[in-house]
């Protein structure tokens, strides 16, 4: 998207001396505001970004182009935390540069969408969380239904009183890995996970199964990598496993609290992890949507999550 925002602006934008890619941080930091001017700051993901933050860079630049989307997660207490489980519950949102922006500046829709090369994996975004305002590319046959696939996992045990562990799904998702990477040997595959403790839960069946996994913090590495819902966005690969991880306890009883997908707003951290995929995305779940009681779903992004696991079910709305 910036790219093809970039080359609408005259060459202004190509011409500026020095040029930069730098976090917002990293400005306030190492550019001196008396030496060193911009013509145009361009802020990528800006629904990120605090706004105390950004206003280093507005004052060092002549113009600003703000780009995020609303429908994505706003910046969050997750990263200020010293122990990512202890917090889960409490990670608070809190207001963005994108929000605030929106408010003075005037905005530009881009509505087309790039990403996904099956219909399916942007079709559900689109139509409850994007109006169907985004113009996709239809798939090339007619009933193509293989960008997405669900995995359901019947013996899968939620220790919700504990660990917040589903070991069994964590299983699943490992031998889902070994498939994909047997059958897309070449495709880059990333693994999210609805809560830490899954995320946890599936990094260790990860090592049981004797599976290294190499940690990055480079975005252009596309090796494999598990994340959960409040560290992946800005992320992509041709293949995604989703791991819910929520479901009934031992003793069969369902409850009804889905963690980050309870909180108000709760459905942009679901927008963002369904849209991660290029190629394909495979629900890995413990729970089938008729097993949700509707009149016990009170939170909106759990509501979305029934709606999703049915969609990737039936692929139909």
């Amino acid at each position: 998207p910036i790219r093809n925002l970039l080359q609408e602006i005259p060459n202004l934008v190509f011409t500026l001396k020095p040029c930069f890619m730098m976090s917002p941080l990293t400005v306030s930091q190492y550019i001196d505001p008396k030496k060193i001017q911009f013509d145009v700051v361009v802020f990528d993901e800006a629904s990120q970004i605090m706004p105390e933050d950004a206003v280093p860079c507005l004052i060092r630049a002549k113009q600003a182009i703000i780009m995020g989307d609303t429908q994505q997660l706003p910046p969050t207490s997750f990263f200020l935390s010293q122990d990512d489980e202890e917090v889960e519950e409490e990670i608070e949102d809190l207001e963005s540069f994108l929000s605030e922006a929106s408010t003075k500046f005037r905005t530009k829709s881009l509505d087309w969408h790039y990403r996904s090369r099956n219909e399916n994996l942007i079709a559900f975004s689109n139509r409850f969380f994007y109006e169907n305002r985004l113009i996709t590319f239809p798939n090339p046959k007619i009933h193509d239904q293989s960008g997405l696939d669900i995995v359901y996992v019947k013996k899968g045990v939620y220790d919700r009183g504990k660990s917040r562990k589903n070991t069994e799904e964590a299983k699943v998702v490992v031998e889902t890995y070994r498939k994909i990477k047997k059958e897309y040997p070449k495709d880059s595959i990333g693994i999210i996970a609805f809560s830490i403790p899954q995320q946890n839960a599936i990094g260790e069946a990860f090592q049981v199964a004797g599976i290294v996994i190499e940690e990055t913090v480079d975005p252009q590495n596309e090796d494999l990598c598990i994340k959960n819902l409040e560290t992946v966005q800005g992320d992509e690969r041709d293949i995604i496993i989703l791991s819910v991880g929520y479901g009934k306890d031992s003793s069969g009883k369902l409850s009804y609290n889905f963690g980050p997908l309870n909180r108000e707003g709760g459905y942009k951290r679901l927008n963002v992890a369904i849209t991660r995929s290029r190629f394909k995305t495979i629900v890995v779940t413990s729970i089938l949507p008729e097993e949700l009681d509707n009149d016990k779903l009170n939170a909106e992004g759990v509501k979305h999550l029934k709606n999703y696991l049915d969609y990737a079910k039936t692929k139909d709305f």
